[in-house]
């Protein structure tokens, strides 16, 4: 059985600890391979630290000294960790007891980079993103998540597993070692949103492969600390932001992001029309980064071993052929994405 490191990042987040660690402690419990679960705490000024030291002592805990964010935290886990899979959870994730042993068997694929579980809702329907068929349209990358029913299926007899362009960094498991070389979650993203996104695409870049495994399964509370700390407003921006800037990034052929670029300006001028000041601001704030994503954009043509068209050729024609292999036997459809994409 693979070795695991259960890295879990906490700010203030002492309630979701008490109330979703045990379910992962008890997955550890069922799971025959070594295992360890690391609780990454933030700087916390709750009683987060206390809490792990006094009802979770079987658990390795790194603590920041000052909050750093997510993706720091992550780093912190990972580097701490002792075993070759991460699996990185929210604080707000309740994990179903043999959650684990479905993740780990796919990472006997070297080609895989990593493994994400069917994250279900609180009223246990699958997140609608959970798989991301990606498609290039309009100056953006969009995304055709395959119909819930269908993840819902046993994918014992499907010709392909389940590929996506990206982890949703909520839960999923990945190759340490991969995890490192790429330098953890990227910093241009700071403070939250698209580092998973990013993630996954530069993985898929180098060749590896982000696949959904609806065998193991969570549940995500959507309590994290991000709506607790920010204001809505400033979550919208710092979206948008981060949009522009993992498209920067990533769109690593020139007639794509010539295309972009031309799209938002074209937006730019409509939101003037409308007086809609959300994207000029995000806009506005995303350009003293432009130098930054440009110069990761070049390291990232260093290392294109697939473009961004055969990336999602790949990942669409494998999904629509396992939406064809459950429309001959249940009848389900699977829906359209363009065949351009």
């Amino acid at each position: 059985m693979i070795s695991v490191s259960i890295i879990i990042p906490n700010w203030n987040g002492a309630d979701l600890l008490k109330a979703h660690l045990p379910s992962v402690l008890n997955a550890q419990k069922n799971y025959q391979g070594n295992s360890e679960i690391i609780v990454v705490d933030d700087a916390s000024t709750d009683q987060s630290v206390n809490l792990l030291k006094k009802e979770f002592l079987n658990i390795k805990t790194v603590t920041h000294d000052q909050n750093q964010g997510f993706g720091k935290a992550c780093w912190s886990g990972a580097q701490a960790a002792n075993y070759p899979v991460l699996i990185f959870l929210n604080s707000d994730v309740e994990v179903d007891p043999d959650f684990i042993a479905p993740l780990m068997k796919n990472f006997k694929d070297p080609t895989v980079f990593s493994a994400s579980p069917l994250i279900l809702n609180q009223n246990g329907s699958p997140a609608d993103v959970t798989v991301s068929m990606p498609y290039f349209r309009r100056g953006k990358i969009r995304y055709k998540p395959v119909p819930l029913q269908q993840l819902m299926n046993n994918t014992s007899s499907l010709p392909n597993p389940w590929y996506t362009l990206f982890p949703l960094g909520g839960a999923f498991a990945v190759d340490r070692k991969r995890f490192l070389e790429l330098q953890g979650f990227d910093d241009l993203f700071v403070p939250f949103y698209y580092e998973d996104t990013d993630l996954g695409f530069c993985a898929w870049r180098r060749g590896w492969k982000c696949i959904v495994v609806p065998e193991s399964r969570v549940t995500h509370f959507h309590k994290g600390t991000i709506s607790r700390s920010f204001n809505r407003f400033r979550i919208k921006i710092i979206r948008k932001r981060n949009r522009l800037l993992y498209l920067w990034k990533n769109l690593t052929s020139p007639e794509l992001l010539k295309q972009q670029i031309l799209f938002q300006l074209l937006r730019l001028f409509y939101s003037l029309f409308l007086i809609d000041g959300m994207p000029i601001v995000a806009t506005v704030l995303a350009v003293p980064r432009f130098r930054k994503a440009m110069r990761k954009r070049r390291n990232e043509q260093k290392n294109v071993v697939n473009s961004e068209k055969k990336i999602f050729r790949i990942i669409n024609s494998a999904n629509r052929a396992n939406c064809r292999a459950i429309e001959s036997s249940a009848y389900l459809s699977c829906g359209q994405v363009p065949e351009d994409s």
